[in-house]
């Protein structure tokens, strides 16, 4: 009796030791010494000084994240070069989504929250990078490396298991097909443009003779929630709040309307079933398994123990007490095993992306000197200088504006603390 106490006793305490593992996520914020952030922030755009902080101090998990919402907030204030190195950083991770590597092991454990892997994205976020640099591109008149970036933002866009809406980011074969005109190549243009009019007929095409491409970023990016028991499945909600319907540019006393070019909630809700979500049901069915071991499991162990009290100090009543003892290991294990196992979806998003993207085209000389942004009734919401690059080699220029400032932001991601 007393050895079959004993492994009681062991169970529970063991037990107690897991309960003390399976305690909750410390948060992974990184102090930054005041003079090397200084060192940082240097040479970064001052309205957007509060996103490069978090670069450094949101740690390796959040890096790709960070880097796009600064990267976007220096590429509207005209800092080319840096905004250009925030996405080529964002991209290298990006491109790396699949890499066979311990890393990627660790984040499809069960026990491993999605919260915690490193952020690369969904599908429509990846592509809105590859978009921005290729906009970059396009600025300095590298048109080859610009088609080439449009064209990986296709392949991000590919990436769905919904074969209806593979690769119908539309805008980027349009872009690809600006970067050919610009280029000299009539071909290729005419091929992309094709292409552009496949994924969605009626879209705008530029005329032959266009060498000014506009682009108005316009409200607020679609929302990310877990949905289920667990909040394992990840979907998406429209943003809130979003009035402006149009944007006309204006160049030489002339308006130039822009046209509907791509809905990024379209793009976020229309991805069809991703791979992390079978792998986040998995989660749910373990912890549910688990659940219902655990709770089996102290049931047996309840009425061992009743055995064992009413056979006090006799042989059946230490085998009894022996069976309570493992019952309670398990069960007591499972439960915990249940408490570690974090189904809930990642829910990290990319906040200062617009909730549409409009553009227009526009005959050499019409360079843009102003952006009014308007709602459905034609009412004015305001308005503002776009900011306009020419290529240097004189071949075609591209002007942008956003109705949302990218950098009136929070310094923190949205849904990125580790604190439960």
């Amino acid at each position: 009796m007393f050895r079959a106490r004993q492994v009681l006793l062991a169970g529970l305490a063991a037990s107690t030791l897991l309960l003390g593992a399976c305690g909750s996520i410390e948060d992974d914020t990184v102090f930054v010494p005041p003079e090397v952030m200084a060192e940082w922030l240097a040479d970064k755009p001052p309205a957007a000084h509060h996103l490069y902080g978090s670069v450094l101090t949101g740690g390796q998990r959040n890096r790709v994240l960070n880097q796009m919402r600064a990267g976007l907030a220096a590429f509207e204030a005209g800092a080319d070069q840096i905004a250009a190195a925030s996405f080529d950083d964002a991209l290298n991770y990006i491109e790396a989504i699949y890499a066979d590597n311990p890393t990627a092991e660790k984040a499809r454990s069960t026990f491993v929250p999605e919260r915690t892997k490193e952020f690369k994205g969904e599908s429509y976020e990846r592509a809105m990078a590859f978009f921005y640099r290729g906009l970059l591109f396009l600025a300095e008149g590298d048109y080859g490396n610009a088609r080439a970036v449009f064209q990986g933002g296709q392949l991000q866009d590919a990436f769905a298991e919904d074969q209806r809406y593979q690769s119908d980011f539309a805008i980027l074969d349009v872009l690809s097909g600006w970067a050919s005109q610009c280029e000299g190549n009539s071909v290729l243009s005419r091929d992309f443009y094709q292409r552009a009019t496949q994924a969605r007929p009626g879209i705008y095409i530029p005329l032959p003779t266009d060498r000014v491409f506009a682009i108005a970023d316009m409200g607020l990016p679609p929302l990310k929630t877990g949905t289920g028991e667990y909040a394992e499945y990840l979907s998406f909600m429209p943003p809130e709040g979003v009035p402006e319907e149009k944007a006309i540019f204006v160049a030489n006393g002339r308006g130039y309307e822009a046209t509907f070019g791509e809905d990024l909630y379209w793009q976020a809700s229309t991805r069809g079933g991703r791979q992390v979500d079978k792998i986040l049901a998995g989660k749910a069915e373990f912890k549910d398994m688990a659940t219902n071991v655990a709770a089996g499991s102290l049931l047996v162990a309840d009425a061992a123990l009743d055995v064992a009290i009413y056979s006090s100090y006799s042989d059946s009543g230490d085998a009894a007490l022996a069976v309570a003892g493992v019952a309670a290991i398990v069960g007591i294990a499972s439960m915990f095993m249940a408490e570690a196992a974090r189904p809930e979806a990642d829910t990290r998003y990319w906040d200062n992306l617009p909730a549409h993207i409009d553009y227009i085209s526009m005959p050499e000389g019409a360079l843009p000197t102003e952006v009014v942004f308007m709602d459905q009734g034609g009412g004015v919401l305001g308005s503002l200088t776009p900011r306009v690059r020419i290529d240097p080699k004189g071949g075609c220029a591209l002007a942008y504006g956003r109705s949302r400032h990218a950098s009136d932001i929070p310094a923190t991601p949205p849904n990125s603390s580790l604190r439960r």
